[in-house]
């Protein structure tokens, strides 16, 4: 026989039971994804990046790769002319929507998601910065010789950037582009377009 205690969690799940829509609607939030250690263990080095972490669950402070998103962010700060409150602002008003993105937050240590917006500005304004100079957009405040934005950097790392960028549990939600690109332009909303000069705008 079953335990009383169980029975009455079951009826109370039961009664407190979410509608359809309402399901449905909390299964359409994630949208990035972890994949089970039945898959991942059998080579561990495939699914993890090699050379950046975007996004929560493979971040690394101790990655040299944290000291260049840090000089990309102040790049991007001073280029656009606007202070870093206005973007932290931008994406508090998200940061719900941001989170509920990534499947499997919780399995992510404390110290990470405590920092959950410091990442996305940091991994955005980066990730943003790597897509212009992919678009070969001159972004002509880095040095000619700087090791990921100059010549060099372009074809030498920027291809193994671009590589973890396409890996399934490193991945940012677009949501964070498009505010940092709408702050960075003063615009309510961003459009895409089909133009090699700009990525985003």
């Amino acid at each position: 026989m079953a335990g009383t205690g169980w029975i009455i969690q079951v009826n109370e799940d039961l009664k407190n039971m979410e509608g359809l829509s309402t399901e449905k609607h909390h299964w359409n939030k994630g949208s990035i994804y972890k994949l089970p250690a039945s898959l991942t263990d059998m080579n561990k080095k495939a699914y993890k990046p090699q050379t950046v972490s975007f996004g929560p669950y493979h971040y690394d402070p101790s990655n040299p790769m944290e000291e260049h998103k840090h000089r990309a962010l102040l790049h991007f700060l001073k280029r656009c002319g606007k202070s870093v409150e206005l973007f932290v602002d931008a994406l508090a008003e998200v940061e719900n929507d941001l989170k509920d993105s990534y499947t499997l937050l919780h399995s992510v240590p404390k110290e990470v998601t405590d920092i959950f917006l410091q990442l996305m500005i940091l991994d955005g304004c980066f990730m943003l910065e790597i897509l212009r100079t992919a678009a070969h957009v001159q972004l002509e405040d880095y040095a000619p010789n700087d090791p990921i934005f100059g010549n060099h950097g372009r074809l030498h790392v920027v291809p193994y950037i671009k590589r973890d960028m396409l890996m399934l549990e490193n991945q940012l939600p677009m949501l964070v582009l498009e505010k940092l690109v709408a702050v960075e332009h003063d615009k309510a909303k961003v459009k895409y377009v089909n133009d090699e000069s700009r990525v985003i705008d």
